[in-house]
């Protein structure tokens, strides 16, 4: 870098920072506030809390709806197996519509409970309770829409003459005001002003000048009771007319009367469109349309095999949004008859019994697509697209709950986590800048950056911070610090070799960048994995990993890269502050491959007892593998308890419980979730226990539900993980050239034996197996794979200087050379997780203890497994495959 020159890197950076800044700044607006003033806030600014981080169930709460099967068309057999399907089709759809972890489990035998995080509650109610059935269907032709409405009219007209007939009004006034309001519908296709589209009564009372006052009487009576004909309701007639917004419901029950639907022919059928919508150009008063259309559906939903959203770029529509649909199978054959045996007329496209757009077809459609227009905005189209794609559900089902709900976490874990975390975070950089002087508080400066630069990209997709993606977060601050340790190491090493420190540095970040971009490939690659097949805290975890990731590159060797040019051609520097190390590790003399049989032993030791206790004592597993109770609990003061229950029910010997408040009501009220009790006394005892705590309060409902994590979920977890090894293996393979194979499978053989181990040491200390666990598994994963990638790097840039006549001595000087870096990266990661597990909360503890253990099994697993397997292979297939 030129001494006095700002350069187009330096500029890169600066507007990096000040638009990760700018991107992150109503994440802080939103997040520094808390109870009431975040809901209020929120409230006022909408558009602000669009832009900022969400957080999850775990940590902030959410929208909690319970659904019920509709069983009035289902066999009692078939409830259990509809709930079941239904459960994956509301994951799947909640899945493709971006949002991260939510929990979805079944609640008796004809319900499911869906809780979201970030989301309003008229979308989340729209996304998991909408049928999404999808059909084509014709509308019916203008004579029978004629007829069929006029004879409705005609039966309620009569019902108006026999109600007047015996009642004490006069006869003629009431018939008088009927004839009119008829003859008053034959004519409104005329243009309308607004003042008379925005009339009080239908368009029939405009002739009814005689009699103001019975006219005013009338229209204060149910439509149903004064018989007032169906074709008065419309604003414009004809079939697909406009109906008054106000009237909408009025023409609903009108339409469900028994005399009604006895008149209507079985062929055909009403329905009324999705949205308003304007009824004349430029006019502001919105209506919604009714349709007549033929009963039978020409297609169904099931020929749709995608649907994405976008805006029409050209016409007459442009600018407005739409779905595009892709018929799969015989649904091109089917589409191209329907449309060839229809040209000229309309066919409805109609969801859940609404119509979402009745297009004219002009032609024969031969390629097996379709759009669907008339949507509100891009967010309705992406929802739409969203449940056409998952599919429909097997049966209706309704809402007949919806609530907030607290943080499944609680409040005092989230506050002792956080609290917890960044204590560990601070100690980490301390240990930087006590390690390397000048050079860790350049990479303290460096991770500064990567994170804000991690949380505007997280703002930027719309991402939901959860406490998994907080572990994905752990991993990647711990590799963030992992690739200016790798450089420093380097610079070090050149610096002994006799080099300036302007040619150490620029020699450093050459040798290292190789090492840090196959570490952190191999780590996006497992993450886009998980993302890609992965669901719940899997997919969290891969979305915060993948993001992290690569932030973490550009800020390793643009940003530190940066600072350190400028530091040195500042004053032309000879020397760089960055630290001795501590001799012991830098000049360290491991026997590692000589004792490989020994640290085979050990493993070999510690795998079989892992696998004993898994056998014999088994997991632990929470209400979110097995399902359980939930107990809801009732105050009668304003007062905050969610501490004080947590105490009274571990002060009784109740554990595995997780207590949370409740919203959407005025009550005071907790919810208490455990494992089911075989014990038939067991709410009785917790009421005891509660009143010996002093807590006033009454258990007022109880519920079993079903497990969140249910056997799809855990399938496709074991999935990804599988798939990610797969991916490591066949990365590593291509990038390691002749032995890559063997690099491959050790690596893979390493992240095995490290899974086993660490899954027996939760068996053995009986720590509550649930979602964040399953965090803290793939982060020992992560943290692993990169420890070992990164010595596998040294070895083989060493094979290439020394040759591989002598293999396991090079393996052994590798190691050795990369012992430093490794006991710096796992010391800066097990500040913060050992922080984690001696102060945070009871929900984050254990997680902070599978952290500690992953990273310690990990960091031994790839210096003295991991390479000797390298050298078992070499010699099993001595000329490499």
């Amino acid at each position: 870098m030129n001494k006095k020159k700002f350069g187009m890197r330096e500029l890169i950076i600066l507007l990096v920072i000040v638009l990760s800044a700018y991107t992150v700044w109503p994440s802080i607006q939103v997040h520094t506030k808390k109870g009431e003033e975040k809901q209020t806030f929120l409230k006022e600014n909408p558009k602000v809390g669009a832009k900022s981080i969400n957080f999850g169930l775990d940590l902030a709460g959410g929208t909690a709806i319970t659904l019920e099967i509709d069983k009035s068309n289902v066999k009692g057999d078939d409830i259990k197996d509809i709930q079941e399907q239904s459960l994956e089709i509301i994951r799947n759809r909640v899945d493709q519509y971006g949002l991260s972890e939510p929990q979805i489990s079944p609640s008796g035998d004809d319900r499911i409970v869906v809780e979201l995080a970030g989301v309003d509650d008229s979308t989340a109610k729209a996304l998991v309770g909408s049928t999404a059935k999808l059909e084509f269907k014709i509308l019916a032709e203008a004579e029978k829409f004629t007829q069929v409405v006029g004879l409705i009219d005609q039966y309620l007209t009569r019902q108006t003459t026999d109600i007047v007939a015996d009642s004490a009004a006069t006869d003629s006034t009431a018939k008088d005001s009927t004839v009119a309001k008829v003859d008053s519908a034959k004519d409104t296709t005329k243009a309308l002003s607004d003042d008379e589209l925005l009339g009080k009564a239908p368009a029939a009372e405009v002739a009814a000048n005689d009699s103001a006052k019975d006219s005013a009487a009338v229209e204060a009576q149910p439509a149903s009771e004064v018989g007032v004909a169906l074709s008065a309701y419309y604003l414009s007639f004809g079939n697909g007319g406009f109906i008054a917004e106000e009237n909408v419901e009025k023409v609903k029950k009108l339409l469900a009367t028994d005399g009604v639907q006895k008149l209507i022919p079985r062929d055909v059928a009403f329905a009324f469109g999705s949205g308003l919508e304007p009824v004349q150009r430029d006019s502001k008063i919105k209506a919604k349309r009714l349709y007549l259309l033929k009963r039978r559906a020409e297609m169904a939903g099931d020929d749709v095999v995608d649907a994405r959203p976008y805006r029409v770029s050209d016409g007459v529509s442009a600018g407005e949004v739409a779905v595009s649909l892709k018929f799969g199978g015989i649904g091109p054959k089917k589409f191209s008859a329907v449309t060839a045996a229809n040209i000229g007329k309309q066919m409805a496209i109609v969801l859940d019994n609404q119509v979402i757009s009745a297009p004219v077809i002009r032609d024969r459609i031969p390629n097996g697509e379709a759009q669907i227009t008339g949507l509100d905005d891009m967010a309705e189209a992406n929802r739409l697209s969203v449940v056409l794609r998952a599919g429909a559900l097997k049966a209706p089902m309704k809402i007949i709950e919806s609530r907030s709900v607290g943080a499944t976490l609680g409040e005092e874990n989230i506050v002792q986590g956080f609290g917890s975390g960044a204590i560990g975070l601070i100690l980490c950089l301390v240990f930087m800048v006590a390690y390397y002087r000048l050079g860790g508080l350049i990479a303290s400066f460096g991770m500064v950056i990567n994170t804000l630069v991690t949380a505007a990209v997280m703002s930027v997709f719309n991402a939901t911070l959860t406490l998994p993606g907080i572990a994905g977060f752990i991993l990647v601050v711990g590799m963030s610090l992992d690739a200016n340790v790798i450089i420093y190491e380097r610079i070090r090493e050149e610096l002994k070799n006799g080099l300036t420190a302007r040619a150490a540095v620029a020699k450093g970040y050459e040798r290292a960048f190789g090492a840090i971009l196959d570490s952190n490939l191999t780590t996006v690659l497992t993450g886009l994995i998980l993302y890609k097949i992965g669901t719940g805290s899997v997919k969290g975890f891969g979305l915060t990993l993948t993001i992290g990731i690569l932030t973490s590159l550009f800020c390793a060797i643009t940003v530190t890269r940066s600072i350190l040019d400028w530091k040195l051609a500042k004053r032309d520097a000879t020397t760089l502050s960055i630290g001795g190390g501590f001799k012991a590790i830098n000049e360290a003399n491991l026997q590692i491959i000589p004792n490989r049989r020994r640290f085979g032993l050990i493993s070999l030791i510690l795998i079989v007892a892992s696998i004993a206790f898994i056998a014999v004592k088994g997991f632990d597993f929470s209400i979110d593998f097995t399902g359980g109770q939930v107990y809801t609990v009732q105050y009668q003061d304003s007062d905050k308890h969610e501490k004080d229950l947590s105490k009274a029910l571990s002060a009784a010997g109740i554990s595995g419980t997780k207590v949370r408040t409740l919203g959407g009501t005025s009550a005071n009220s907790y919810q208490i979730s455990m494992r089911a009790s075989d014990d038939a006394q067991f709410e009785a005892k917790m009421a005891q226990a509660f009143e010996k705590a002093g807590q006033k309060c009454e258990i007022v409902a109880k519920d079993n539900v079903g497990p969140t994590i249910g056997k799809e979920l855990r399938f496709n977890a074991i999935l990804s993980v599988i798939l990610a090894w797969l991916g490591i293996l066949i990365y590593v393979w291509f990038r390691f050239g002749k032995f890559g194979l063997g690099f491959g499978v050790a690596a893979v053989l390493g992240l095995v034996h490290d899974t086993v181990i660490t899954l027996g040491f939760i068996s053995a200390f009986g720590l509550s197996f649930d979602g964040a666990l399953i965090a803290s598994l793939l982060t020992m994963i992560g943290y692993s794979v990169n420890d070992t990638i990164v010595n596998f790097d040294r070895i083989r840039e060493n094979t290439a200087v020394y040759g591989s006549s002598n293999f396991a001595e090079t393996i052994n000087k590798s190691m050795n050379q990369c012992f430093s870096r490794t006991m710096v990266t796992s010391l800066t990661t097990l500040f913060v997780c050992v922080i984690l597990a001696v102060m945070g909360g009871s929900s984050i503890r254990d997680f902070g203890l599978v952290q500690c253990f992953g990273i310690l099994i990990g960091t031994y697993s790839s210096v003295c497994i991991c390479s000797p397997i390298v050298l078992w292979w070499s010699k099993r297939f001595k000329k490499g495959v």
